[in-house]
């Protein structure tokens, strides 16, 4: 792990870099993520300094592509400069690169910017979901916890009130079951279960008050208190009442839905510009909070990825230090969350000057706001494991939602898949 004194960090300043020359930096996102969002936050960063330069490597794939490129990196000593990594990949990432000291403590670094600085930025939450075993290792930059998007015009037809959106599972189940009374080519409900990562398991469990890993993150602990039980029953509920399918792929599911063909969407509000684009005036697209069950503990997962630090050279260490600090400050995730819907991570944002005034006079981007203090963390298991671990736990929820395995013996068997597999 790299640590900077408050000392070594104002001696790295950007006065002093420019004197000499500009930094050059290298960055690595995933595809999805780098034309939409990181090549305009690059330019503009870019353009309104002459200090650094940000450039990016060629794009990994996807956050599981992300993953193995930085342990490629870490064993090779090819480490780019900085990096956005998945939350629920961090931790294994973080402490495998501590151990090599690859990556920076942003503690020091956050603590040079002034007192009072970080709690007018980041809430504690957030701030959160980038540290590790105590240590600050990511910068919060995506954040999405999942939400409802509606077609308001088929609630009208299906007989429901558009603008009372169901409060509870049952009465979401029941506003399904009408949705799907309306012809053999609609489609009730979908929700991000099977079909992708472990995002929707984990919010399964966490809306409970429910936790996926022990405090250390060393052990199991979505088991506790029945809360996979629980989630298991839901799940088959979800399929048996609710009409969820468990074989449409996203891009199925994304088809059916913006053609107007499916009633109501569990997804993150990441995707929120993209959908609403597809839509057009097609029909009457709304969003709405997620359900839980528990209002008092009930949190839902954080998706999305943290700015790292990873460079060797202590020059390139602090002008990275300053590009994270804009895509994660007001400007940066005004851009952000205008381009993708996703959760601005900084607190400023919500400021008339930056996205107030548009989220009073936009509701349908507002939603992932209204969930702030929703925001959970998104776990990962120890190890190299996660991917495998979802595959195989995914069969299993899979199994008890077509009804093949008991929802006792998949909770049994989820918890058994994870231990099996992950290191300790």
């Amino acid at each position: 792990m790299i640590r900077f004194t408050l000392a070594a960090a104002a001696a790295l300043t950007l006065a002093g870099a420019a004197a000499e020359a500009k930094v050059t930096i290298t960055c690595l996102t995933n595809a999805g993520h780098l034309t939409r969002q990181h090549e305009p936050l690059m330019k503009e960063f870019n353009a309104m300094q002459d200090e650094i330069e940000v450039q990016y490597a060629a794009p990994a794939k996807n956050y599981g592509d992300t993953h193995l490129k930085l342990f490629r990196g870490s064993a090779t000593n090819t480490l780019p400069d900085c990096a956005f990594q998945a939350y629920n990949q961090l931790p294994s990432l973080a402490r495998a690169l501590a151990k090599r000291g690859q990556i920076v403590d942003m503690g020091p670094l956050m603590a040079g910017e002034g007192e009072g600085w970080s709690a007018e930025n980041y809430s504690p939450a957030m701030l959160d979901l980038g540290r590790v075993d105590g240590v600050q290792y990511g910068m919060p930059f995506n954040a999405s916890v999942i939400q409802w998007y509606y077609n308001a015009d088929l609630f009208k037809q299906a007989g429901l009130n558009p603008d009372e959106f169901p409060s509870d599972w049952d009465g979401l189940i029941d506003a399904a079951q009408k949705i799907d009374g309306l012809g053999d080519d609609i489609l009730p409900m979908f929700m991000w279960l099977i079909n992708g990562d472990d995002w929707g398991f984990q919010t399964l469990i966490l809306q409970q008050g429910g936790r996926m890993m022990s405090e250390d993150g060393q052990d199991v602990a979505f088991h506790e208190k029945d809360h996979a039980l629980e989630a298991m029953k839901m799940a088959k509920r979800l399929h048996d009442e609710g009409g969820l399918r468990t074989d449409l792929d996203r891009e199925t599911q994304f088809a059916a839905f913006t053609e107007g063909r499916m009633g109501l969407w569990g997804l993150s509000p990441a995707g929120a510009r993209n959908m609403q684009e597809r839509v057009g005036g097609a029909f009457d697209l709304r969003s709405h909070p997620f359900t839980v069950w528990n209002d008092a503990d009930g949190k839902l997962p954080t998706g999305g990825n943290a700015a790292i630090i990873t460079a060797s050279d202590p020059e390139k260490a602090a002008a990275a230090w300053e590009y994270i600090k804009f895509v994660t400050g007001p400007r940066g995730q005004q851009v952000t969350a205008e381009i993708t819907g996703y959760l601005p991570t900084n607190r400023q944002v919500l400021k008339t000057e930056y996205m107030g005034a548009f989220y009073e006079a936009e509701p349908y981007y507002a939603t992932p706001v209204k969930q702030y203090d929703r925001a959970g963390p998104w776990s990962g298991y120890p190890g190299t494991q996660s991917e495998k671990i979802w595959r195989e736990q995914a069969s299993t929820i899979r199994a008890v939602m077509e009804g093949e395995v008991s929802p006792e013996d998949g909770a049994t068997e989820l918890k058994a898949i994870a231990e099996k597999l992950m290191q300790r």
